[in-house]
């Protein structure tokens, strides 16, 4: 049995809540707000509901919320009825002053006072949660948007009161975490700093614990979900880039949560709360919000906490440890228990989930494997400009030559023969280490011969690190990544690229390392040397094995040309060996994803919906290759993996005037249906989605309305083929964490979590809707030694004084957890479908451990975050940006 980090709750329990029903003259009101900006250096943007709820939490200090009251949520030109929530009262006055102070900031000083009177009228109501819940019983819970806000606040405030107890050996020894709760309804470790330091480069950080919590749903389950999610925030030492700050308000015993901006202040910056916060609390004469100075933050002696504003190097590392997680648990459960929760968990079903092969494709598979690229000849082409990274691509590619001496005479610009299907070229190209923009088209123009030659994968050496440096003595800042514009330029040529960073050449190991040791240092050890040359053991000791020295491997290069044997369409008989399918079937993935059009200077506000569509076709016959396709949109066709991904890379990553919801939903579910209906008529379809993105263009995806509404495989059975669907959820605020398997036998320890299986396992509901769980721990948590599996043993409170220092700059790591439902089986059973996800998450194509996703969803993802304008500016916006010297 897993357990996990999520509770149930009967609704009659989830406790009242503090309602002022706002009428459609105040949403009507509201549209008429004109842009505003609350710094002179930021841009004008319109009013948000959560402007104003921030400024009343700060004035009130309480939770507020103000949203639309509805179940769905409205769309953006629509005017609806909204609500104000909270957990008290608020005093009429301080309500009236508050809000017509912040409408007054918002319109430049004019008091046209429009929202207040509104407010004022507005009815107020005390009314019980449980009255908001529709469906429950059916296992479908629906409730308006606010709700589950409320619900959390209330959850954590019944926590509120009691410490977390952390054992440290002894039933009295450890720590107690005592917590306060901030606006936004989460719990903090306010008064348990902890700080770490690092001495080259010196630098002292320091960090909280925090829980949140999420109100969610489960499939089939008529009561509500509370999940917990523990966080191990880092906390900034400067303001820099922050965007987030805790102030401790003493008298009320809550933390404010508040927004931060910069503003010029002389020659530098400062911050402030955003959306006129600190002003509407001058003017309502309170306590004024100090956010206190750099140095204030550098020594947390102020009453103001910032966030570390993104992922930076830090002295303190990341998450919380699976041994935090249980003592969290069981807490939870003790805390909570006069509102009788239940434990989410998940009991092993009979499936075990076997991964039978690892490693790179082996030589003997190659050419079968990359048949399915429907290419006769195909290349490897290196480019480099450093020596040794030359002999490291060499060094990886070793292995599939029959005779690994001939790499011996390898010159560059010649194709060298390593299967009857493979070749790889080598060529060396200075440009690759350039610190500033480069002319590709000159750079690249040898590779127009050679695309008509063979289907080529480009291996490309990097100096850039993703992880940008300030400029430290003797080292240059990182000011120019090539990666973004050679992916474009490859993809433009029909190729496909993966990238090798550079590394420095090891130092020879000193001669002492390997020479033998002595008889002089056998007799000051008063022990004999072996015929070994190693010490004998001592009369009645075992003896010890000598210690073999394994040759050290370059993970790096080999798993970089394992991916790029993957993105070349190389499927070996791996999936086959792992997956029972006894007819051939297509395995699509539907990947969605919304991306912002952003350009360098500023951003916008318009949106393309990214789609990307994988098949993996599969055969039961052992001589027939398993091979992945790619649709493209600008062909209307599905192509090999390698021809799709570039056709994909090589235009806009996104689709204008689609998006999640209305019309721009209906676009993107008619291209797919076109896109899915040009597959074999005849065969038999298993089409898997991600849960989070897709539930809002197919609702038959939603918990309330699951398998009943629209789903992919609408239109797609006219001609009598079976479609299924399998949904996935990785989301990490919906799908409970696990925490242990609480069934583990032989455990020494009996606070030390175990870590998931190879098992799959279920949830079957009072309603009996089965969902499937397939739980996970990550690969640094399961092979780095003791720095990896440090959150197991102790938590950051409790770490063993010699050991302080080491382990509290690692990431202690957490399980995760994959969630799969069926809401259309087709001809198949849902747990044989639930089972055939799981193993195409175990047994990956390109690694050695679990992927979130079933193979043909996570090749869909990795082909998205490879396009040059993933999560970046398009190369049109870039081009269309004025010169310096237009107004």
């Amino acid at each position: 049995m897993l357990t996990s980090l999520a509770y149930l709750l009967e609704p009659k329990r989830l406790g009242r809540v503090v309602l002022y029903r706002l009428t459609e003259d105040f949403a009507e009101a509201w549209n008429q707000l004109p842009r505003y900006r609350d710094n002179d250096t930021s841009r004008p943007v319109r009013p948000a509901y959560a402007g104003l709820a921030t400024a009343l939490s700060a004035v009130t200090s309480q939770p507020v919320v103000i949203m639309p009251d509805t179940i769905t949520p409205p769309e953006d030109d629509e005017v609806v009825p909204a609500v104000l929530a909270t957990t008290k009262p608020i005093a009429p006055r301080l309500l009236t002053r508050a809000v017509r102070s912040w409408e007054r900031l918002i319109r430049g000083g004019a008091d046209d006072d429009t929202l207040a009177p509104l407010l004022a009228q507005s009815e107020m109501v005390k009314p019980k949660l449980l009255d908001f819940i529709e469906n429950a019983d059916s296992g479908r819970p629906r409730a308006p948007q606010w709700f589950y806000r409320v619900a959390a606040w209330n959850f954590a405030a019944a926590l509120c009161e009691t410490p977390l107890h952390l054992p440290a050996g002894t039933a009295d020894a450890g720590k107690r975490l005592e917590w306060l709760m901030d606006t936004r309804g989460s719990l903090l470790a306010w008064d348990h700093v902890l700080k770490g330091k690092t001495e080259r480069p010196a630098r002292t950080g320091y960090g909280m614990h925090k829980l949140d919590f999420r109100v969610i749903t489960l499939p089939g389950e008529p009561r509500i979900g509370i999940h917990v999610l523990p966080t191990f925030s880092r906390l900034a030492t400067h303001w820099a880039g922050t965007r987030t700050a805790f102030v401790e308000r003493g008298k009320e015993n809550i933390v404010l949560r508040l927004p931060v901006g910069h503003r010029r202040s002389g020659e530098s910056w400062e911050p402030y709360a955003r959306n006129f916060t600190a002003q509407v609390v001058a003017a309502c004469n309170l306590e004024a919000i100090e956010l206190g100075t750099n140095e204030t933050l550098e020594k947390m002696s102020g009453a103001a906490r910032a966030l570390v504003p993104g992922p930076t190097e830090h002295p303190l590392g990341k998450g919380t440890g699976t041994r935090f997680n249980l003592y969290l648990a069981n807490y939870v459960k003790e805390a909570a228990k006069e509102l009788k929760i239940e434990q989410v968990t998940y009991e092993r079903t009979d499936v075990e989930v076997i991964r039978h092969v690892t490693g790179p494709v082996v030589r003997e598979d190659l050419d079968h494997a990359l048949s399915g690229a429907e290419q006769d000849h195909v290349r490897i082409l290196a480019l480099y400009d450093d020596e040794y990274t030359r002999e490291r691509m060499i060094t990886a590619l070793t292995p599939y030559l029959e005779e690994p001496e001939e790499t011996a005479g390898w010159e560059d610009n010649h194709d060298y023969q390593l299967t009857k299907r493979l070749c790889v070229r080598l060529h060396r190209m200075p440009a690759l280490v350039s610190q500033t923009p480069v002319d590709w088209d000159r750079e690249l123009a040898f590779l127009t011969p050679l695309v008509s030659t063979a289907l080529t994968g480009v291996w490309v050496e990097t100096i850039w690190n993703p992880k940008r440096r300030a400029s430290r003595k003797g080292q240059q800042a990182d000011v120019y990544d090539p990666k973004r514009d050679l992916r474009r330029h490859f993809h433009r040529r029909g190729m496909v690229s993966q990238f090798i960073a550079q590394r420095p050449r090891p130092k020879p190991p000193k001669p002492e390392d390997e020479e033998a040791p002595t008889p002089e240092l056998a007799a000051d050890a008063d022990q004999p040397l072996g015929v070994d040359g190693a010490p004998e053991p001592a009369e009645g000791e075992t003896p010890k094995k000598p210690k073999q020295s394994r040759p050290r491997l370059d993970y790096p290069a080999i798993n970089g040309l394992r991916d790029l044997m993957f993105r070349m369409g190389a499927v070996d008989g791996r999936l086959a060996e792992g997956v029972s399918l006894d007819r051939p079937t297509i395995l699509v993935g539907v990947h969605l994803r919304q991306q912002r059009i952003s350009a360098k200077i500023g951003s916008a506000d318009k949106t393309q919906m990214v789609e990307v569509l994988t098949a993996l076709h599969t055969d039961p016959d052992p001589s027939q290759p398993w091979r992945l396709e790619m649709y493209s949109r600008r062909h209307h066709a599905w192509l090999p993996l390698p021809q799709g991904e570039a056709a994909f890379g090589a235009g806009s990553i996104g689709v204008d005037q689609h998006a999640r919801h209305k019309e721009g939903a209906a676009l993107v579910r008619e291209h797919i249906k076109a896109a899915l209906r040009i597959l074999p008529g005849q065969t038999s379809l298993v089409i898997f989605v991600d849960t989070e993105a897709c539930r809002t263009i197919w609702p038959g995806l939603q918990h309330a309305r699951f398998g009943e509404a629209t789903l992919p495989s609408e239109g797609l059975d006219d001609n009598g083929r079976s479609v299924a669907v399998v949904s996935i959820n990785t989301s990490y605020g919906e799908v409970p964490t696990p925490v242990d398997r609480a069934d583990a036998r032989g455990r020494r320890d009996p606070a030390r979590p175990q870590a998931p299986d190879d098992w799959l396992h279920e949830r079957t509901t009072s309603t009996g809707l089965t969902s499937w769980y397939f739980a996970q721990k990550s690969r640094s948590y399961d092979g780095f030694g003791q720095t990896g599996i440090n959150g197991s043993t102790c938590t950051r409170f409790t770490i063993p004084e010699n050991l302080k220092e080491k382990l509290l700059r690692k990431d202690w790591h957490s399980f995760t957890a994959t969630q799969i439902t069926v809401p259309q089986p087709g001809e198949y059973q849902a747990k044989d479908l639930a089972a055939l996800a799981a193993a195409l998450c175990h047994q990956s194509l390109a690694w050695d451990a679990r992927t979130r996703h079933p193979v043909p969803l996570h090749v869909a993802g990795a082909v998205d975050r490879n396009h040059p304008e993933y999560r970046g500016p398009s190369f049109e916006a870039e081009a269309e940006q004025p010169g310096d010297d237009v107004s």
